[in-house]
């Protein structure tokens, strides 16, 4: 069955055509746009007039390349910065009377639901491991304007919650310099520390456990699959080499101390660092340090596949329940 999924996000946007089925996925197409759409949103509340033009563009482009798939169904999501922004009824109705196509905002429980299906089954294709990878796990997506935490339990999930540390948010609000002063960085890391605290809280509530108990951390979404091509210094990306990458916690602190120090031009020769990210790749690095030294873990496995895959094989699974081939 050919489907495809669009993810508006805080900071990219990305396409995905597939025939998917059961047991097979084949990619079609497969695109991404970083067009900042949240950008601002953290101080003013609503999304930028150029903000919001950059983003209807890129998804006209991406109408296009969907008319080179006539009449198959298309899911379209939007995550944080449209569940935050006032104006967000404008960009949806632009988009609509633009494409014709449905904007659906989710909420953060269901867009953890959605990126935790797409990492099961990157995860179970690269066969990185004999047992279940998320049967104990956090599985974490770090984005432009949220982070999403999933408990897994028994390969079920136990808890998700959806924390307001996302990378252009934490950049725009802590990191003014370039490089950042480490006034900034002592200040970022105290509220990411105080958010983890929150979720910890509310994960664990009533249960004599810690954050320590997980056999796995799993990671997706642009910062963790940047810093995995970042380790590897990919001079071109290459989703075969993420997904089930191994990105170990000293690499990880080495990558935050060479970001830390550098300059924004610095960052744009490292190799495996997306253009259009050099900015906030810091900040969302961090909040990932700061995780897996929460849960105590020596390592991350890496997804290349996450929330917009998720889209994709949701809509698979409704289509198939309603009988649709």
């Amino acid at each position: 069955m050919i489907l495809a999924g669009i993810d508006i996000g805080t900071n990219t946007i990305r396409l995905l055509v597939a025939d998917t089925s059961d047991i097979t996925h084949r990619e079609l197409y497969s695109g991404r746009t970083i067009t900042r759409l949240g950008q601002e949103l953290d101080r003013t509340g609503r999304l930028a007039d150029d903000a919001m033009a950059r983003s209807l563009e890129a998804l006209d482009g991406y109408v296009n390349v969907l008319q080179r798939f006539p009449g198959i169904p298309v899911a379209v999501v939007g995550t944080s910065a449209l569940r935050k922004a006032s104006n967000a009824r404008t960009f949806v109705a632009s988009f609509k009377r633009r494409t014709g196509l449905e904007l659906n905002i989710i909420g953060g429980e269901e867009e953890s639901r959605l990126m935790l299906a797409g990492v099961r089954r990157a995860l179970s294709y690269a066969k990185k491991t004999e047992d279940d990878p998320l049967a104990s796990a956090l599985v974490i997506d770090i984005g432009g304007g949220s982070t999403e935490l999933i408990e897994t339990v028994h390969g079920k999930v136990k808890s998700m919650m959806s924390i307001p540390l996302g990378a252009v948010y934490l950049t725009e609000r802590f990191l003014r310099n370039d490089p950042p002063l480490k006034e900034e960085l002592d200040t970022l890391r105290k509220v990411v520390s105080r958010e983890l605290d929150a979720w910890e809280r509310e994960a664990f509530r009533g249960r004599d456990v810690h954050p320590s108990f997980f056999a796995t951390v799993a990671g997706t979404a642009g910062t963790i699959t940047t810093l995995a091509a970042m380790d590897q210094a990919l001079t071109e990306y290459d989703p075969a080499r993420i997904n089930g990458y191994i990105l170990s916690r000293s690499s990880l602190d080495r990558l935050v101390h060479m970001l830390s120090v550098s300059t924004l031009d610095a960052r744009k020769t490292l190799a495996g660092l997306e253009s259009g990210r050099e900015d906030i790749i810091l900040a969302g690095a961090i909040v990932a340090q700061e995780i897996i030294c929460r849960c105590g873990a020596r390592q991350m496995l890496v997804s290349d596949w996450g929330l917009r895959e998720g889209i994709v094989f949701d809509l698979y699974e409704k289509r198939r329940g309603a009988g649709t081939k």
